[in-house]
């Protein structure tokens, strides 16, 4: 007998049918303008708190200035790849492979740990401790290891991202209610439809966020790491550098593309994720 288990959305977890594209249209926009405005507010409070005086315009410039800077910075001259477009791709690539590789390992760890107790008795305790440490204090020994590479960066980025994913993997297993376990195996479903059907919708909540989680430490290791071990390029480099020249617009730029390129990753990857999942199984809802 073949069984079929499907998890079902719940009610008034997904937008309703009826519901026209332009009221939706107009739902996003109010939320954009809900999201932007208070940033909007600070800027224009710095702007002109700068051009008044009120603080110092070489440690705090005004935020005009400090766009005027990135654009110059996004000209190129002589055909060349403009400079500020080469450190954000630097760090890009970087925290894609960083991630990528974590994102790989660590969820199908942590789904193994979620799934079989020998294997979660393990390594739990292996992550209890290391959790906590900070993962820059690991630069000097990686250092150590690979040198001043990208290959030191990499790692960092792996490092910050592998204890989220692991935790959040196994714990999104392990909160299944077993009784949608036993109802499955009685409904005679296999050990692969009891994985795909049942483990990973409601494990996926959980997952994502240990993804989320990742990706923003990766950020902030890969600034530090550039930092400390960068080989000339890469938006943490720019910011160390510039700082060196008390080049203040230049370390606001790099920061500002720091801010959207994570923006870019949370609203452009997984925000449409979480949608998916809502509208697939409705497991979770939005943020």
């Amino acid at each position: 007998m073949t069984v079929e288990i499907e998890v079902t959305p719940r009610e008034g977890m997904v937008r309703p049918a009826g519901t026209s594209a332009a009221a939706h249209g107009v739902q996003m926009i109010r939320a954009g303008l809900r999201f932007c405005w208070p940033i909007a507010a600070v800027l224009l409070l710095w702007e002109a708190s700068s051009r008044l005086g009120l603080m110092n315009p070489v440690l705090m410039p005004p935020p005009s200035a400090v766009v005027a800077n990135m654009v110059r910075l996004l000209h190129s001259e002589n055909g060349a790849l403009p400079v500020l477009l080469k450190h954000t791709l630097v760090s890009f690539g970087r925290i894609a492979v960083g991630y990528g590789l974590a994102a790989v390992i660590c969820t199908a760890l942590g789904l193994l740990m979620g799934i079989n107790r020998s294997v979660h008795a393990f390594f739990d305790p292996i992550i209890t401790v290391m959790m906590p440490i900070p993962t820059l204090a690991w630069v000097p020994i990686i250092i150590l290891w690979l040198g001043m590479t990208d290959a030191t960066i990499i790692f960092v980025i792996f490092l910050a991202g592998l204890f989220p994913i692991i935790y959040n993997s196994a714990a999104g297993v392990r909160g299944i209610s077993k009784k949608h376990l036993w109802a499955a195996e009685l409904m005679g479903a296999s050990h692969f439809k009891l994985f795909f059907k049942v483990l990973l919708p409601g494990a996926l909540p959980s997952i994502i966020t240990g993804h989320i989680l990742a990706v923003s430490n990766g950020w902030r290791a890969l600034v530090g790491a550039e930092m400390l071990a960068g080989s000339g390029w890469g938006l943490g480099y720019l910011i160390f550098d510039a700082r060196t020249f008390m080049d203040t617009e230049t370390v606001y730029g790099g920061i500002v593309m720091i801010a959207l390129l994570g923006l870019l990753i949370e609203k452009g990857l997984f925000r449409p994720l979480q949608r998916y999942t809502i509208e697939r199984w409705g497991t979770v809802r939005a943020a």
